[in-house]
């Protein structure tokens, strides 16, 4: 399909008018909920099996305590230890225990099935085996990654320590080199995400080209929504002060809820080309149904 700039402003308009009349922000808030119930969890789990690969030492720990002090200060001192003496105990993280853990923090992508069934518009069909395996294949992923964000700030020192008897611009454009990898990678594999979970996440397969229109989109919105809650944060926000040690965490909820915004928001913008293309599951659906195809209403 090609698409005119006339195109284009009908697209954003009517998916922009989609995404807030199926309540696109009470989406958000459902997704940014489980995703906090689903972080423990998932980071049981992840840094259990991360510790596995890398061997029983101290280094995953010391690199989850060191995170976590800046940005969450009780997870450092009471989380961190419990993981460290239930991974000791060497019978919590069994078959039935990962099992549990994986049931445990499956609602977050439950929250996002369903989610972008009602954005696309599309029929909510019994696909449980589908978000069970994605699920699967995303704690996996994680755990890889997590693995080699361990081990990556000890590779990272290793770099530099080349880079030692360098001018002093030689090393700052070393340096900057070394962070434009870092941030390029971390946007390949949000990118790399979003276009998945739009494809093969949503209820019924869309076309891969809007997919990846999708997850671009979502990427340049993730990056403002960073950028914009950064500045606020830093120039006018009081929240540290009303909330103190708390702090971290309702920034943890409030960036959860804008980035699931974006992405939400993406999602209804993909369905609104798949309809454009001709390419609607149901043509007869009424509108305003819901996800099972029922009738829905204010």
């Amino acid at each position: 399909m090609r698409l005119s700039v006339r195109t284009i402003r009908e697209v954003l308009f009517e998916g922009t008018a989609h995404f807030f009349a199926s309540h696109g922000f009470v989406y958000s808030a459902a997704i940014a909920f489980n995703l906090l119930l689903a972080a423990i969890p998932v980071l049981f789990l992840v840094f259990a099996a991360a510790s596995a690969i890398i061997g029983r030492n101290e280094l995953p720990f010391e690199t989850l305590t060191s995170i976590l002090r800046e940005t969450f200060p009780y997870g450092a001192q009471v989380l961190v230890p419990i993981l460290k003496g239930l991974f000791a105990s060497g019978t919590t993280f069994g078959i039935a225990g990962s099992l549990m853990l994986l049931l445990a923090s499956f609602s977050a992508t439950d929250a996002v099935h369903t989610s972008l069934a009602v954005m696309q518009g599309t029929r909510l069909e019994k696909t449980f085996w589908r978000s069970a395996l994605f699920h699967v294949i995303l704690v996996l992923t994680l755990i890889v990654l997590t693995s080699a964000a361990i081990l990556a700030p000890h590779l990272w020192a290793g770099i530099v320590y080349l880079t030692q008897g360098f001018s002093e611009g030689w090393d700052t454009a070393f340096q900057l080199l070394l962070y434009g990898i870092a941030e390029a990678f971390l946007a390949g594999i949000i990118f790399l995400a979003g276009a998945l979970t739009y494809r093969h996440l949503s209820p019924r397969r869309v076309q891969l080209e809007n997919a990846l229109a999708g997850s671009l989109m979502f990427l340049l919105l993730l990056y403002l929504i960073k950028t914009g809650f950064r500045f606020y944060v830093k120039r006018f926000s009081k929240l540290n002060i009303i909330y103190g040690s708390l702090f971290s965490l309702i920034c943890f909820i409030i960036v959860a809820y804008l980035f699931a915004s974006a992405y939400l928001f993406c999602a209804s913008i993909i369905g609104t080309l798949e309809r454009k293309e001709g390419k609607e599951v149901f043509p007869g659906r009424e509108q305003g149904a819901g996800p099972d195809g029922t009738a829905g209403g204010d």
